[in-house]
């Protein structure tokens, strides 16, 4: 993060210290020097510089989201680096990794190291930059995979521009072989989904548009398994899953060990809407994947509970409200996401008793920093101060006009939700106290 800043040391004093990575949950005192987590003790054992009281609130490892869309390069009327990092530390994130089908393609190391210096110049927050796997975005021709790695990109990903054959799936798994790392894939076959604006059955029908068949997605699946057969080392990640038919395939893959690693991911608007949201909210509920069947739905709260989906990421998709005025038919695919995460998800899993606070803050902590090997997800005495402070029990109406992103398309405008940040440490300096962005110091004059 590059907004200038001057070291400082504080103690977060009473609050819930909730450390899934350690299975740490109980109320405490956290010290915070040089950018460090310095200790956690006792409740007024001791303290370092300011002492914050955070009573009543939760304080965890800052929030990861390694799914987003920041729009940078080519399309700065929806979204930048620093609109939408700071749309990220307004939600809780301390962490963001951006998809990379941009303008350029972000598929070649020049072009990623000019993105980083963006980065390092305009983030309010980490973010990372994802590799596209082919190169411009065309599904021609595989990128240079080792040669984005050591570019500092995270891992690959075919995210908006899915692989379609076999043969480039089995070269993607072969490239990243022995770094440990996944493929992100978006699973969809584009001979099922035939450029469907929603999910294919009785509302598509009702409004009279085209749609998307929901055997797309576990047909791509099927078709990563067969790539991967006979592959040591084949280890790839589920983006947006959406369907019951995709967890039932990834159950059957578990079993039959086809992947050294299969993991999944999934965003709010899967376990809480389904198609009906396109009859109230039109474009704005218009997404790719399309929100699915009361069935799908289901399913997949189902394996979030269960533990099988891991990770839960926004794909925050700003678009221009003129592009979502285009209509269902003619606007872009895409939600925004950071600023209601936390709030949909404690509203939806926590307050209606789904799941507990450390296992959902698994899902947007340890969990994918360890996929991705990032930094943080961990209250560790020694480790980088990344850290989120919630208000569970803080009650709020979701006013896209106060959104931090450029985008205001979202399906959950009007909601009332229960829970929202409260604060969002980065490198241990305050970038969101009690709700509100703090601006960067002056640089220093001599």
């Amino acid at each position: 993060m590059s907004r200038q800043q001057t070291p400082s040391a504080f103690t977060l004093t009473g609050g819930r210290l909730i450390d899934p990575a350690s299975g740490r949950d109980g109320i405490g005192d956290l010290g915070v020097e040089d950018g460090k987590i310095a200790w956690i003790k006792p409740p007024g054992s001791s303290s370092l510089g300011e002492k914050i009281p955070v009573g009543g609130l939760v304080v965890c490892p800052g929030l990861v989201d390694i799914h987003v869309h920041l729009r940078e390069p080519g399309f700065p009327h929806k979204e930048t680096i620093a609109t939408g990092a700071q749309a990220a530390v307004a939600g809780g994130f301390t962490t963001v990794c951006c998809m990379p089908n941009t303008n350029p393609a972000l598929d070649r190391p020049d072009r990623i190291r000019q993105l980083q210096e963006t980065i390092a110049r305009d983030a309010w927050c980490n973010v990372y930059v994802l590799a596209a796997a082919t190169l411009d975005n065309q599904r021609r021709e595989l990128t240079n995979f080792a040669a984005l790695l050591g570019a500092g990109c995270p891992t690959i990903t075919d995210d908006a521009v899915p692989l379609q054959s076999v043969a480039q799936m089995r070269e993607a798994l072969q490239q990243l072989a022995g770094t440990g790392l996944p493929f992100l894939a978006h699973l969809e076959l584009e001979e099922l989904s035939a450029a469907g604006v929603m999910n294919r059955g009785q509302v598509s029908e009702e409004l009279g548009v085209s749609g998307q068949d929901a055997c797309s997605e576990v047909a791509a699946l099927r078709r990563w398994a067969e790539a991967a057969a006979g592959l040591d080392d084949a280890r790839l990640h589920v983006l947006h899953l959406s369907t019951a038919a995709t967890v039932v395939e990834l159950h059957a893959l578990w079993e039959a060990g086809r992947f050294k690693s299969l993991t999944a991911e999934t965003a709010p608007q899967y376990f809480c809407l389904t198609e009906d949201a396109i009859t109230e909210f039109g474009a704005n509920a218009k997404t790719n994947p399309p929100l699915r069947t009361e069935t799908d739905r289901a399913a997949v709260l189902e394996s979030l509970i269960a533990g099988d989906i891991p990770i839960v990421a926004t794909d925050h998709a700003p678009h221009a409200p003129y592009e979502k005025a285009e209509g269902l038919r003619d606007a872009p695919n895409g939600m925004v996401g950071l600023e209601t995460c936390v709030g949909v998800v404690l509203t939806h899993l926590f307050h209606s008793g789904y799941l507990s606070l450390p296992e959902i803050l698994a899902k947007l902590t340890c969990n994918p920093a360890r996929l991705l090997n990032l930094p943080g997800g961990t209250l560790e005495p020694g480790s980088v101060a990344d850290l989120t402070i919630i208000d569970p029990s803080k009650s709020w109406v979701v006013d896209p006009d106060q959104f931090h992103s450029k985008g205001r398309n979202t399906p959950f405008a009007g909601a009332r939700l229960t829970g929202r940040p409260w604060g969002t440490i980065v490198g241990g300096q305050f970038v969101m106290r009690e709700g509100e962005l703090l601006p960067a110091e002056e640089p220093k004059t001599l």
